[in-house]
């Protein structure tokens, strides 16, 4: 391991906000980094509670955020946030910078606000995002927020990394509930009807009320519709609540171990990916590896047969 990744690592240890930042940047920008430095973190506890926020954009999933912060630090509760933005097709950073957003948070010490680019990854989310969650929990955060992208029926990923995912849609996005039965409405645990002052609010509740009581419920757990104002600070804090009585209903269900458990077996083909792509990316050094691509390039083989061929040197040098 480099030495300065001892650093950081060391620093992040200590509490060092900096050095988490330059660890985060660290593992956006390189996926093996995570594989070199999670056995030196301080031993994850699993005691963040993960929050995703998702639904299309312009729902205010940013101004929702920052209201969540504050409720939670008036609980006394330490806050990390991970916007994840469309990426800039040129130089592949955050594109909305949502930390501009939360402003009023900049100088508390207990709120940490990280807007990271998407990189073209579907999902809604940067395929670092898991790592950054990880490294967020060593650090002893309490609550972490992961706000998506925002990009419709597609952005399911989310599931994937959260405790309790947040569904949030306005009146007026019309065929919203519809575009939703493929992807969002399956995955809701708290459902929030923002920008509830203008018309067709609680029309649209009822909508998603009905939808939940279609839908096959294999778990005791209540999905509620929330109206909400988030730019009046109006509703807010019942969601919070209600994100709380979820956490309180899948502790004592067993549930949020049971996911967290799933979470894990599951990530270890996503990580596996991550490290065959890692190790192929760098065996492309190889001469022979080079000698084949020549070959495919000069069309004196076809590229079914290169791959054959790159991953017996792949098995051989793993």
């Amino acid at each position: 391991m480099k030495n300065s990744e001892n650093d950081l690592i060391e620093g992040v240890n200590s509490g060092s906000r900096v050095c988490l930042s330059k660890l985060i940047s660290l593992v956006e920008s390189d996926k093996s980094a995570i594989f070199r430095i999670i056995d030196s973190l301080n031993k994850r506890t699993e005691s963040s509670y993960v929050v995703g926020i998702t639904g299309p954009p312009g729902a205010g999933k940013s101004t929702l955020t920052n209201r969540l912060i504050q409720n939670y630090r008036k609980k006394n509760l330490s806050v990390a946030v991970l916007a994840v933005d469309p990426s800039s097709p040129f130089t592949g950073g955050a594109v909305l910078g949502d930390r501009i957003r939360m402003q009023e948070h900049a100088l508390d010490d207990e709120v940490f606000i990280r807007s990271i680019g998407s990189r073209g990854d579907l999902g809604g989310l940067s395929s670092a995002t898991s790592a950054i969650i990880k490294l967020f929990d060593s650090f002893g955060m309490d609550i972490v927020i992961i706000e998506t992208v925002g990009v419709g029926q597609t952005e399911l990923d989310i599931i994937k990394i959260s405790d309790c995912v947040l569904v949030t849609l306005v009146p007026e996005a019309g065929d919203g509930v519809q575009a939703m039965k493929a992807g969002l409405m399956e995955i809701g645990d708290v459902f929030v009807v923002n920008k509830a002052d203008r018309g067709g609010a609680e029309k649209l509740a009822r909508e998603i009320d009905y939808m939940i009581s279609l839908k096959h419920k294999n778990t005791n757990w209540n999905t509620k519709v929330i109206l909400a104002e988030a730019e009046n600070d109006v509703g807010t804090k019942n969601i919070v609540n209600e994100i709380d009585s979820f956490k309180e209903y899948e502790i004592q269900s067993n549930e949020l171990n049971k996911k967290r458990t799933l979470r894990k077996v599951s990530e270890i083909e996503t990580l596996l990916f991550q490290r065959m792509k890692y190790e192929l990316e760098s065996l492309k050094l190889d001469k022979d590896v080079k000698n084949i691509m020549s070959k495919v390039s000069k069309s004196d083989l076809e590229p079914e047969e290169a791959v054959n061929l790159i991953f017996k040197l792949f098995k051989k040098n793993f």
